[in-house]
C-alpha cells in the first residue's frame, strides 16, 4: 500500500510539473508573437533615417531607426505591440515626421535583429534603454512616450522609470490578469500567471505627467472595458479619447477621423 501511494504521489508530481511546463508555453505564446524580417522601412515612406544599434543594462543587444524630423518640438520613443516588429510600424514614422517629432522605433529583445528572448522585466529594460539612447540622440527637446496594446504596457512603465514629458498609449489594457479574466473567463489562468504587466496600479502613480489614453469599441483584441479601467486608475493629468475601427487602426492619426482632434491637442502643447 505504501509504495502504491508513493508511486500515485509521483505521478501527480510529474503531472503537476508538466501541467507547469505546459502553462508557462501556452502564456509565452499568447503573450508574444516575434518576428525576425523586417519587411519595410521608413524609406518606403521616403524618409530618411539612422540604424541604432544599443544595449540593455544586461547586455542584450537592441535594434532599432531614428528618424529625425525637420524643425522638430519633441521626440517620441515608440512602444510597439506584441507582434512583428519595427518593419510592421514603419509607416507611422510619416504620422510624427509631419508633426514635427523626431521618432525611435526600436524592437524589444528577440524581436527584428533585436538579441535575446522576450520577458516582461526584459521589456521594461530594454525601454530604458532605448530611452536613453533618444535623449542622447535628441539633446533637450522633450521626450514622449507612445505605447500600443502590449507596449502600451511597457510604455508606462517607462514613464515611470525615466523623465518623459507625456505619455500617450492606445489600445492598452489594465493588467495581464484582467485580460486573462475577459479572454478566458471559464478557467482560472489569472491566478496562475508569471507576469502581471499591471499598468493601472504603474498609472495611477504618474502624478503630474500630462496622459492620453485612445481606445476604440470595436477593438477586437484588448476589450474596451480593460482600457477603461486603466484610464480611470491613472493619476491625473489625464484625457480619455475613443477611437475607431480596429485594435491596429490608429485612427486619431487622420485628419477628421476619431480622436484626431484631441490627439492633435495633445501634441500642440509642444511648441516647436
Amino acid at each position: 500500500m505504501k509504495k502504491v501511494l508513493l508511486f500515485s504521489l509521483f505521478l501527480l508530481l510529474v503531472a503537476a510539473a508538466a501541467g507547469g511546463i505546459y502553462l508557462r508555453r501556452f502564456e509565452f505564446a499568447t503573450l508574444y508573437h516575434p518576428s525576425a524580417e523586417i519587411f519595410a522601412t521608413p524609406a518606403h515612406f521616403q524618409l530618411r533615417y539612422q540604424e541604432v544599434q544599443f544595449v540593455a543594462s544586461d547586455g542584450t543587444p537592441l535594434h532599432g531607426w531614428w528618424i529625425p524630423a525637420n524643425r522638430p518640438r519633441g521626440t517620441v520613443v515608440y512602444c510597439h505591440g506584441n507582434a512583428g516588429n519595427i518593419g510592421s510600424n514603419a509607416h507611422l514614422a510619416p504620422e510624427f515626421f509631419k508633426r514635427g517629432f523626431h521618432l525611435l522605433l526600436w524592437d524589444y529583445r528577440g524581436y527584428g535583429r533585436s538579441g535575446g528572448r522576450p520577458s516582461e522585466n526584459g521589456f521594461y529594460d530594454d525601454a530604458r534603454a532605448a530611452f536613453d539612447a533618444a535623449a542622447a540622440m535628441s539633446g533637450p527637446l522633450p521626450i514622449l512616450v507612445y505605447g500600443n496594446s502590449l507596449g502600451a504596457a511597457v510604455a508606462i512603465q517607462l514613464a515611470a522609470d525615466r523623465p518623459a514629458a507625456a505619455l500617450v498609449v492606445e489600445g492598452a489594457f489594465a493588467s495581464a490578469a484582467d485580460i486573462a479574466r475577459r479572454w478566458y473567463p471559464n478557467f482560472p489562468l489569472a491566478r496562475l500567471l508569471s507576469v502581471s504587466y499591471d499598468s493601472a496600479a504603474k498609472a495611477a502613480a504618474l502624478n503630474a505627467m500630462p496622459k492620453l489614453f485612445g481606445h476604440s469599441t470595436t477593438d477586437e483584441v484588448i476589450p474596451f472595458q480593460s482600457g477603461r479601467i486603466l484610464h480611470a486608475a491613472a493619476a491625473p493629468p489625464k484625457t480619455f479619447v475613443l477611437l475607431s475601427g480596429g485594435h491596429n487602426d490608429s485612427s486619431w492619426f487622420k485628419p477628421g477621423a476619431a480622436g484626431n482632434a484631441e490627439l492633435e491637442a495633445f501634441l500642440g502643447q509642444f511648441e516647436r
